[in-house]
């Protein structure tokens, strides 16, 4: 059974535009270069996986890599 992954905490670097997105499953994720309008749009959603996976997995712009 695939278990549900849902976004537990996060951290933004705005010099840098590093965002840091960890998961319930130990996992994260690194996007960058995240525009810190698009960290603030995050911090007002009420559902933080579901803007991860509309606004930052499928925008070409950023650059995604796994954190183990």
């Amino acid at each position: 059974m695939e278990k549900v992954l849902f976004v537990t905490h996060w951290k933004y670097n705005a010099t840098s535009r590093y965002l840091k997105i960890f998961y319930n499953n130990g996992t994260g994720e690194l996007y960058h270069p995240v525009p810190e309008f698009i960290y603030n749009n995050l911090l007002r959603c009420e559902n933080k996986t579901a803007f991860v996976h509309k606004y930052l997995e499928y925008d070409l712009h950023f650059r995604k890599l796994s954190i183990a």
